[in-house]
């Protein structure tokens, strides 16, 4: 070995070696990292474990709860269906009306399988299902002590013989002068089960439901088939059924070792348990610290290395590298780090403040991506649940206003008139609520827009006390109006968030007053030529509100008395739309006395329009086109199909009526058509691929104009029926007169075809 070499490897690895110190400094901090990766790795280990805990007791308490819940909405079932004739007055020579009555409660209440009601001897009358089958109840233990009770029961949980899941059966008995008439009973579905699993994210979770002796009722999953077997062998079955409820950790049938949550349901004599498994958990932590590990290791062979490196630097490198770094953060790749170990002091002092600088910008760069990422999630999840609700909600109140608007159309007395307006009315009113629901997420972004058209303040404060007038004649109270001369007339703005408001503040106003009266005032002052200040004032004599409580009411999900019901959110939309309005609200209350809620608007008075549509009345009817279309209908509800069939055929035109997407598919290729109306949400083929398959036939088959029928009002929802190849869309409830115009605009865009006006067919067989 060369003399000049062996001397500088002497230097370099010596006891007085500048890098052997600071590799030797180096190894020695890597020691307290990894003890301080041992102890995260267990304090993350329990903290883990603490919330698997925490969650399988908190889905125990939800499940019981929940199933409380079912039962309560079970009781209210029972209830309403003893009041309704075609049930109460069944018999076994006459099921028709019970059955079309009974048929559809599985479909609108997700929870139950069926619903049944017999005579006082047990023979079943009729259920969800059809006419009764000659079936005796009278043996049933439930049915007995309903019988003798004359009172609502549970049974415990059975497992269904048609369905073959597990379920609990209410009872409740329809009494005539203290005497058992008929009995009705409703099976209460325990498939949620299911949902509760999902929520775990965890495969090896089980959903236990067991008896007081132990034997399963319901398990999820259940790939060992243990439902219906007895486990009061195992030691922690042993431990559920003594104990009222707890949470420990212990070995489970299947020999995992799982986290157990139970709790004693007494409403049906069951024990409901939780079991989240140990062994994902434990072998997460160890991933993350073998992840850790490797991590801490990389970093510290990459030190020892840069620092030997790095010796050899001069001032002039670093200055170098902080430029260059600094150029990196400004290009925007935030979080870059420099590498400093070995500078001199002062510029390892500058390289320590510029990485620290750095690692805060990096952070601040996470957090703010992360919080986008969520609050698009949010977002999503928010505009899916409003579609849904929506969805439902409008599909059967196309049918209440719809038949509603047919009915006026009709010879009626001025009584028949006066109530089916009142109908109507309340429907709209209650669209418009719903409406206002949806545009929450507007309100709370200020990206609501307000129409501006000329209405009667006066005729809308009247048809707003119409509404609440009959919930408070159920209750005793006297409802009164007063409308100031000066507040009468036509004024500019928006008349269905008006009537929002002051349909919340009445509906509150009749909800909190047990005895007396509700007033609603209007005045109006300012100059009668320009804008006018219209004050609105609802006094009560109801509970009062107390005064450390009249701040929170316009909050959200403030309720005053949870027992009267509400989701606490009205109040706080009128605020909203007050204030979007330029207006102000507010109240005045005593308790025991009574409260005064009041809001102001700037509204500038207008002339008569030369037509109202906020009247109340009746819609001018729709001038027919001189020939009639032939029409092809895609509507899975008999409900929604007889209404479209009605309002069509009333102006010339002929509908063949069809179930489905795939009917409405092979309809088009058999028969020709003018235009077709086509709804997005049925089954076999929705509206949507029915489209796009239609657009695929060749020749003018392929180019014939489709219409949107859907109570999809969101414009993400009306963009995919565009891009299905949709040429209108026509938002449920249906307006006759829009629909009308609408099928004239494209029937005289597209081929038309002479028919019989009024005619009527419907394709394929009859849907439910």
């Amino acid at each position: 070995m060369p003399a000049g070499l062996q001397s500088r490897l002497i230097r370099a690895t010596g006891l007085r070696s500048l890098r052997l110190r600071l590799m030797v400094v180096v190894l020695a901090s890597l020691a307290l990292p990894l003890a301080g990766a041992l102890y995260f790795f267990d304090q993350q280990l329990d903290q883990r474990l603490s919330s698997a805990r925490e969650l399988a007791r908190h889905l125990t308490e939800d499940g019981v709860e929940r199933q409380r819940d079912l039962i309560g909405e079970a009781r209210n079932l029972l209830s309403v269906l003893a009041l309704v004739p075609a049930v109460r007055d069944a018999t076994h020579g006459n099921t028709d009306a019970c059955v079309a009555t009974l048929a559809p409660m599985p479909r609108q209440h997700r929870w139950t399988t069926g619903v049944w009601v017999t005579d006082p001897n047990g023979l079943l009358i009729c259920d969800t299902t059809g006419p009764g089958s000659g079936m005796s109840l009278r043996d049933r233990e439930y049915f007995q002590r309903a019988l003798d009770t004359r009172s609502f029961v549970l049974s415990d949980v059975v497992i269904g013989k048609r369905s073959g899941k597990p379920l609990i059966l209410a009872v409740q008995p329809v009494l005539v002068n203290g005497e058992v008439e008929r009995m009705l009973g409703v099976a209460i579905d325990l498939a949620w089960l299911t949902d509760l699993v999902k929520v775990t994210k965890q495969d090896d979770a089980r959903i236990l439901v067991l008896d007081r002796n132990g034997v399963v009722i319901a398990r999820q999953p259940d790939p060992e088939g243990w439902i219906g077997r007895s486990m009061a062998d195992f030691p922690h079955i042993r431990r559920m059924l003594a104990e009222n409820n707890g949470a420990f950790e212990g070995e489970s049938a299947d020999g995992l070792n799982r986290i157990w949550a139970f709790r004693h349901s007494p409403e049906t004599n069951t024990v409901f348990a939780v079991g989240m498994p140990t062994g994902p958990i434990v072998a997460d932590a160890q991933r993350d610290l073998l992840r850790g590990l490797v991590l801490l290791g990389i970093a510290g062979l990459l030190s020892v290395a840069a620092l030997w490196s790095l010796l050899h630097a001069s001032v002039l490198r670093w200055m170098r590298v902080l430029s260059q770094a600094a150029t990196r953060i400004g290009a925007g790749d935030v979080g870059t780090v420099v590498e400093a170990r070995g500078a001199p002091d002062e510029i390892r002092l500058v390289a320590n403040a510029f990485n620290d600088m750095s690692g805060r910008l990096k952070r601040r760069e996470q957090e703010l991506r992360a919080a986008m990422e969520e609050a698009r999630a949010g977002s999503r999840a928010k505009e899916d649940f409003l579609a849904t609700m929506s969805h439902e909600i409008r599909t059967p109140m196309n049918g209440v206003i719809g038949f509603a608007d047919m009915l006026l159309e009709t010879p009626l007395t001025a009584e028949q008139r006066r109530y089916a307006s009142q109908v109507r009315e309340a429907g709209r009113s209650l669209l418009t609520v719903i409406n206002d629901v949806l545009d929450l997420s507007k309100l709370e972004a200020g990206k609501l827009d307000l129409v501006c058209v000329p209405f009667r303040l006066d005729d809308l404060a009247d048809r707003c006390q119409a509404i609440v007038r009959l919930a408070a004649e159920q209750k005793g109270l006297e409802i009164h109006t007063a409308v100031s001369a000066a507040a009468r007339g036509y004024v500019m703005g928006d008349p269905d968030r008006v009537r929002q408001i002051l349909l919340n503040l009445l509906g509150n106003a009749v909800k909190f007053t047990d005895t007396g009266s509700v007033r609603l005032t209007v005045k109006a002052m300012g100059d009668e030529s320009g804008p006018r200040r219209y004050t609105f004032t609802v006094n009560d004599t109801g509970i009062g509100v107390p005064e450390e409580r009249q701040r929170e009411l316009f909050q959200r999900f403030s309720q005053l008395d949870r027992g009267r019901g509400g989701t606490g959110l009205g109040l706080a939309i009128c605020r909203r739309l007050v204030e979007l309005m330029g207006g102000e609200i507010g109240v005045e209350s005593r308790p025991g006395v009574g409260s005064t809620f009041w809001f102001s608007l700037p509204l500038k008075p207008a002339s008569a329009p030369e037509r109202d549509d906020h009247d109340g009345g009746a819609l001018p009817d729709h001038q027919p086109s001189s020939r009639g279309a032939r029409i092809l209908l895609a509507e899975d509800l008999a409900m929604n199909r007889d209404l479209v069939i009605a309002m069509l055929t009333r102006a010339g035109h002929h509908v063949d009526a069809v179930p489905d997407g795939a009917a409405a598919l092979n309809a088009v290729q058999e028969r020709t058509y003018d235009l077709v109306l086509m709804d997005v949400q049925m089954p076999v083929m929705d509206g949507l691929e029915a489209t796009r398959r239609i657009r695929a036939l060749p020749g003018a088959l392929g180019r014939i104009p489709i219409l949107a029928l859907s109570a999809g009002v969101l414009a993400v929802e009306v963009e995919r029926c565009r891009q299905a190849g949709m040429d209108d869309h026509l938002a449920k409830p249906l307006e006759k007169n829009k629909l009308l115009a609408a099928v004239d605009h494209w029937n005289g865009e597209g081929r038309r075809t002479a028919v019989d006006p009024g005619s009527v067919r419907t394709v394929d067989t009859p849907v439910d």
